[in-house]
């Protein structure tokens, strides 16, 4: 064909396809006459990567392509069984057929362990379990290729906070063969951390699992089944533990000898300014009194049974169940409600810990963060 030979041009052709062990023969022996595949990618005029591709079997190779390397191989075996086992594709099945190589190289590539695989498997089931928790609780999934579908994971924390940092990028290593990477900044100046799960296969794996896109305070988010069904308390440590690092601070000041623990959750609510008076807010963080949802009604009943109603943190509800199986006793309730940007509250829900469970949740290595560690021992030594 006029094409052979001009870089692009061939791309449009149709393509043959060949076994792959087949189609590596052609490829070795072809670039057998001119030392290595590059040597032989020079000679087409092609690039030498569209060579390797055909040599591994990720690319079909065009008609004129295929009749080019026949030619340069010369051997009356390979042409004969070439053109007895080829069979022309047209481009479209070409293009679906190579992402489907690619997809394929992509995952063999990854672990993404199936249910039955985290049944089975204690120590991946654990580790999976604190990936979960990380995501949710410090983590987004969002879409990063709109036209493909594609989404991708990010994981926030403070700049303090690299030990948590380091643990997470481990924990995906190994239940996912993934590695995120040295932290990165992120580019508005503040004082964080940010690791990123640019593979959409890791980023589905987790969305089947339970994960929720976009902004998670909006959405109803709860621990997967395989979580809270099971009975390895191990396994609810490490699910615990990213909540209690990630979402939990340590309450007293430095150096006081009483010291609690809380964790936070927010929980979007549907109530609005002309629900609630703003003019009640008369600080800058935008709080609403608690004291006063008892005695403004919405709907009929108070805004505080109303928000307890329809506006829970479930996910808090399921870390609450995990602890109280542990044996912990924390205190779940609405700590805030906060004035939102979009004109509506925010609930702020908040488990708390008296000083000799805070104790406990460090001793059962459900806090591991080194600067909550070192303040909460710190002040149980005084």
């Amino acid at each position: 064909m006029s094409d052979r030979g001009t870089r692009g041009a061939y791309r449009k052709e149709d393509r043959v396809q060949l076994h792959p062990q087949l189609q590596r023969e052609l490829v070795e022996k072809a670039a057998a006459r001119y030392g290595n595949c590059q040597g032989l990618a020079k000679h087409l005029n092609i690039p030498k990567s569209s060579v390797h591709y055909y040599l591994v079997g990720r690319l079909t190779i065009p008609v004129s392509i295929t009749q080019a390397m026949l030619e340069i191989a010369n051997d009356a075996d390979l042409t004969e069984r070439v053109r007895e086992k080829g069979i022309e594709k047209n481009r479209t099945w070409a293009n679906q057929f190579a992402q489907s190589v690619y997809r394929d190289t992509l995952i063999s590539r990854l672990r993404l362990p199936t249910r039955q695989d985290l049944e089975n498997d204690d120590q991946l089931r654990r580790k999976a379990a604190a990936v979960v928790s990380y995501v949710m609780a410090e983590g987004s999934i969002w879409m990063q290729k709109g036209e493909w579908g594609e989404h991708a994971v990010n994981i926030t924390l403070s700049d303090r906070e690299d030990d948590l940092y380091e643990h997470f990028r481990l924990l995906c290593n190994d239940a996912f063969n993934y590695d995120i990477g040295t932290p990165q900044r992120p580019g508005n100046g503040a004082r964080a951390i940010r690791g990123f799960i640019n593979s959409r296969f890791v980023a589905e794996w987790l969305i089947e699992n339970e994960v929720p896109t976009g902004y998670k305070s909006a959405v109803r988010m709860r621990l997967p089944k395989w979580v809270v069904e099971s009975d390895d308390p191990k396994t609810w440590i490490s699910a615990l533990q990213p909540w209690c690092d990630g979402e939990g601070g340590v309450i007293g000041r430095r150096g006081s000898k009483v010291v609690n623990f809380s964790l936070c959750q927010s929980r979007h609510s549907d109530l609005d300014v002309a629900t609630l008076p703003i003019q009640l807010v008369k600080n800058r963080s935008r709080s609403f009194p608690i004291g006063s949802l008892g005695s403004i009604d919405v709907f009929g009943v108070s805004a505080l049974t109303y928000l307890r109603a329809l506006s829970r943190s479930e996910v808090l509800e399921d870390v609450q169940l995990l602890l109280r199986r542990l044996g912990f006793r924390p205190r779940l309730g609405i700590s805030q409600l906060r004035y939102k940007d979009d004109g509506f509250w925010s609930c702020i829900w908040a488990l708390r810990f008296g000083k000799e469970e805070t104790l406990k949740l460090v001793r059962m290595g459900i806090i591991i963060q080194r600067d909550k560690v070192s303040r909460i021992n710190k002040a149980s030594r005084q």
